[in-house]
């Protein structure tokens, strides 16, 4: 089974995966609800976070999925083209050793700041774009992520950028240096 057949999404277009942590975010949700009107030819993986489903179920479509939550996220990475999403730790995580592009709203209440700081180091490589919060707007949105969407060479671009900050092996290497240390 492909992605898209996970997801009941067409595997043709474009696919912008939108989440905000495992609860959702309600600045993304709203920013997307007013964006869904612009994307013609671009299919759209929501998680809504499962306290917002019932709010944004009505932006369902044949192109649009809306979920509360996601288990697969394998799937669901597999099937992006651009991620649009707030900038935890784990999801950065994520995006690297994926190697996915992004577009990053960190959340600005994050303790000590943190979510913008792993926005910027991943826009400051060139594996994503950052936005505040407070910039965002349904239309510069919308048309930022229709051009990105469908430029081929920055999607690539950003995609060998983030790959190259991904380190899918970490666990192992954090195992190997505990065990060095308590063998020592």
């Amino acid at each position: 089974m492909t992605a898209a057949n996970t997801f009941d999404l067409d595997g043709h277009n474009k696919t912008l995966f939108v989440f905000g942590g495992s609860q959702g975010s309600e600045a993304l949700n709203q920013c997307v609800a007013g964006m869904i009107g612009h994307f013609d030819t671009i299919s759209v993986l929501w998680q809504t976070g499962k306290h917002n489903v019932e709010k944004y179920k009505q932006y369902e479509s044949k192109t649009v999925r809306v979920l509360p939550f996601i288990d697969d996220m394998k799937s669901a990475y597999a099937l992006s083209d651009l991620v649009f999403s707030r900038s935890g730790a784990l999801t950065i995580a994520e995006l690297t050793a994926c190697g996915l592009p992004s577009i990053l709203v960190p959340f600005p209440s994050a303790a000590a700041d943190h979510q913008t700081h792993n926005a910027r180091s991943l826009a400051d490589a060139g594996a994503a774009e950052m936005v505040p919060e407070s910039e965002l707007d349904t239309d510069i949105m919308s048309g930022k992520i229709s051009t990105l969407i469908h430029n081929e060479n920055a999607l690539n671009e950003m995609a060998v950028k983030s790959k190259r900050l991904g380190k899918p092996d970490a666990a192992k290497v954090i195992v190997n240096k505990i065990l060095e240390q308590v063998r020592a």
